[in-house]
């Protein structure tokens, strides 16, 4: 916030300046003339970095690659962050070195440029948005006041093509994980279709995060950084209850350490191979559960509420299916008018 004051001295009138920006140190300056004055502001306010040397803070002192350390060990505890870590390396490998407070809407758009050279627009908005949540924990912890990931556009994605479980595919597949050496790769995939939960937050639940009096999970802070209730139907509360623990410890969890998820590739894969189901990755299991909603006729704000959408334009991908279900309602109804 800024505002001028007209202030009256023996020598006539000065101006004074005041900005205020929440986590800065207030600046003042006082000039002769009222334009003089407007002219300060517009340019302290169009200069991220002027105004930080400005009015900066020690707690800007730190630099990216501590910033990514805090964030992954604040954020992530006992989650899988290998992703999450292979993509932040590429910004640490280029800014690691520099403040916070020092990296700027160009240096984003300088990577988002580079990665847009060898990989699909899709990857290259994962790897700005890993870098973005890192800039909003920033702000929240450290009270930057801008994150400059976010005034970066995201490059646009081809998201025509929803890869999700026929009945018949379903079938197989559950068969397969019942089967399956880990004893909870069925339960796992199971509140996955049911819940349309991450990956992520299903293998960060514990078993101190369920309240099985009401039938609900609660995940802290999700990939968009807020908090989700998962409604839990009874299947999930019948396979739970086979592996329940009263602790504190991760609910799939790896056989050596309690607070580290379990790594279900190998398992998934060979799942998904004897199932016999082709192209499906188990992050499908989210579009499963959108296309299963959007097919029994739930709108597109009700699905972006349950997969945790803060954009609706994302959950748009689900559109026709929504769309189809319409028309065979509207046929059934009207077709002997």
């Amino acid at each position: 916030m800024a505002c001028i004051t007209k202030l009256k001295n023996k020598k006539g009138f000065t101006y004074r300046v005041y900005i205020r920006r929440k986590g800065l140190k207030p600046i003042s300056k006082v000039f002769s003339t009222r334009k003089l004055a407007e002219q300060f502001i517009k340019r302290i306010e169009g200069n991220r970095e002027l105004l930080l040397a400005l009015g900066g803070s020690k707690e800007y002192q730190i630099i990216l690659s501590e910033l990514v350390g805090t964030y992954l060990r604040d954020e992530y505890p006992g989650k899988d962050i290998r992703k999450q870590t292979t993509r932040l390396q590429f910004w640490i490998d280029r800014y690691g070195h520099k403040l916070i407070s020092e990296i700027t809407r160009a240096d984003i758009s300088r990577g988002v440029y580079e990665l847009s050279n060898t990989l699909s627009n899709a990857t290259v908005n994962r790897y700005k948005s890993a870098i973005s949540v890192v800039f909003s924990f920033a702000c929240r912890q450290y009270e930057l006041p801008d994150n400059p990931a976010l005034h970066i556009p995201s490059k646009p994605e081809n998201n025509i093509k929803v890869r999700y479980l026929s009945n018949n595919e379903r079938s197989r597949l559950f068969n397969a994980c019942k089967r399956s050496t880990w004893d909870k790769l069925y339960l796992l995939t199971l509140m996955a279709i049911t819940t349309g939960a991450r990956r992520g937050e299903l293998l960060g639940l514990k078993w101190s995060d369920l309240d099985l009096d009401i039938n609900i999970a609660y995940i802290d802070s999700s990939k968009n950084g807020q908090p989700r209730v998962l409604p839990l139907t009874k299947e999930v509360i019948t396979e739970l209850n086979k592996h329940i623990q009263a602790s504190r410890s991760l609910i799939f969890c790896s056989s050596g350490n309690t607070n580290k998820a379990f790594c279900l590739t190998k398992s998934w894969n060979k799942a998904i191979k004897q199932a016999n189901i082709q192209d499906f990755r188990f992050h499908d299991l989210r579009h499963t559960t959108a296309s299963y909603l959007a097919q029994s006729g739930a709108s597109l704000l009700e699905i972006a509420e349950v997969l945790g959408h803060k954009q609706i334009q994302v959950t748009k991908r689900y559109a026709h299916l929504c769309i189809d279900h319409k028309q065979k309602l509207i046929n059934k109804v009207m077709s002997n008018l």
